[in-house]
């Protein structure tokens, strides 16, 4: 009997301990990128009560672990820690964050589909309207970089559920993001973020490497119902297109059209109904000359409509025109990205990029910045222009001269040393100067230095 009693709670501890999936790969990996930030007039001399020079040192840490399990399942779990050095080890903006967790399921079902699940990053083209890091101007606000450095926070990411089939040479995507699900509690208010696309490529299989890239995408922003808002809804769809018809000149062009309609408070008289485009051109030419330097030349051009009379926040008529940056993520790095959001401007950005001696890669770019519509007669100040990386969500209000539409341009210098295989090193020098919309009193320029430390392991 005891025998039998002893077999009974033995077989009964074997069935109790929880089943492990068979590992055959782990791979850890991870970088630490440490920072020191300078910056000068990035409120272009309007906040007198504040300090215009910023100069501090940032570390940004990752930690990776990717594993492979059997029959073609993955799973990729990554944290992320991002703090200026003044915060001390217990304060809530220097904790560890789960930047990446998901799982990829391949050849599902059948061997054309893939599925992943879970908190993952993901792009499509350039970046110019869907990236999962979503507008690359801000910060999340559990990151330490929220209010010092939001423009350069590398805490992004979309819990999502995507979706990939390969019919080589087309290749189809879809995803579905809950942003920000429905406030759990008493309340029947369905104030939700949503968000979902498809994507499909195709490549032309001829000699110049064409493909064809077309997109939709959906987003329905509910979170100001609770305040007797309407329902913000943006639409886009566009088109994409990229072939080198020579060796080492390679084109792109992009268009894009966003429908929709824009959240208004209920006091207003009308319902805005959104209609606006977007389109990009990129030139990329590896020039011919001076070969044992590799210099590379790009030119890009990028226009988003802007909103009548060029304000972002007018209610005065039945559409508004303004494009929604959406998920963009370009310009990273430079001053305009940090103050200026991508709408209602025409950028034109032209670099030139080298090697002068190994392992050293030095780059110098000039943009250029207009308003797509400029401030109209009678609008004499504008609250919603300049961004303020350093200080969070705080923006800073200006004199504007009307009819006017330059914006200003931007000189980079950016140098980077690949000291191993492991670690590079890089400095990059800009400045911002004022254009004709801003008045004489304002026209202050604005400075940045970076230099960092990066190292892969």
């Amino acid at each position: 009997m005891k025998k039998n009693i002893l077999l009974a709670f033995a077989l009964t501890a074997v069935l109790a301990v929880p089943a492990f999936a068979s590992v055959q790969n782990v791979k850890v990996s991870g970088n630490i990128d440490s920072l020191y930030l300078y910056r000068h007039n990035f409120d272009l001399g309007q906040e007198a009560t504040i300090d215009e020079d910023q100069s501090e040192f940032i570390t940004q840490t990752f930690l990776r672990v990717d594993a492979d399990l059997t029959d073609n399942v993955s799973t990729t779990v990554r944290l992320i820690n991002e703090r200026h050095w003044q915060n001390t080890n217990d304060d809530s903006s220097s904790d560890v964050d789960l930047n990446l967790a998901f799982v990829t399921l391949r050849e599902m079902l059948y061997s054309p589909l893939t599925v992943i699940v879970g908190r993952q990053d993901f792009r499509y083209g350039n970046s110019f309207i869907m990236d999962s890091t979503g507008t690359n101007n801000s910060a999340p606000s559990d990151s330490g970089l929220s209010s010092t450095a939001g423009d350069l926070t590398k805490q992004k990411a979309l819990d999502a559920i995507r979706i990939v089939l390969d019919y080589n040479p087309l290749t189809i995507e879809a995803f579905y993001s809950a942003i920000d699900p429905t406030t759990t509690g008493l309340t029947t208010i369905d104030d939700s973020i949503n968000l979902w696309g498809i994507n499909t490529t195709y490549k032309l299989g001829d000699q110049m490497d064409s493909l064809v890239e077309a997109y939709l995408f959906d987003k329905k922003d509910k979170s100001s119902i609770a305040v007797n808002q309407k329902v913000d809804h943006i639409k886009v769809v566009g088109l994409r297109g990229s072939t080198n018809p020579i060796e080492g000149l390679n084109l792109q062009a992009e268009y894009a059209f966003q429908t929709g309609t824009k959240a208004v408070f209920s006091g207003s008289t009308i319902n805005q109904t959104r209609e606006s485009h977007a389109m990009q051109g990129i030139v990329n030419y590896q020039l011919p000359v001076l070969k044992d330097y590799n210099p590379t030349a790009q030119y890009t051009f990028t226009k988003v409509y802007g909103n009548k009379n060029g304000l972002s926040n007018d209610t005065t008529h039945d559409n508004y025109t303004g494009w929604d940056p959406f998920f963009e993520s370009q310009n990273g790095g430079t001053i305009f990205n940090g103050l200026f959001d991508l709408t209602n401007l025409v950028i034109h950005s032209l670099s030139l990029q080298a090697q002068p001696v190994e392992d050293i890669t030095t780059k110098v770019s000039l943009h250029s910045l207009w308003l797509q519509n400029d401030y109209k007669t009678g609008v004499s100040t504008a609250s919603d222009l300049i961004n303020r990386p350093d200080t969070g969500a705080l923006r800073s209000s200006f004199p504007i001269e009307e009819d006017e539409s330059w914006l200003g341009k931007e000189l980079d210098v950016d140098l980077t040393y690949d000291y191993t295989e492991d670690v590079q090193i890089g400095t990059s020098v800009g400045a911002f100067f004022p254009g004709s919309v801003f008045t004489q009193e304002t026209d202050n320029v604005a400075k940045q230095v970076l230099v960092n430390l990066n190292v892969a392991f």
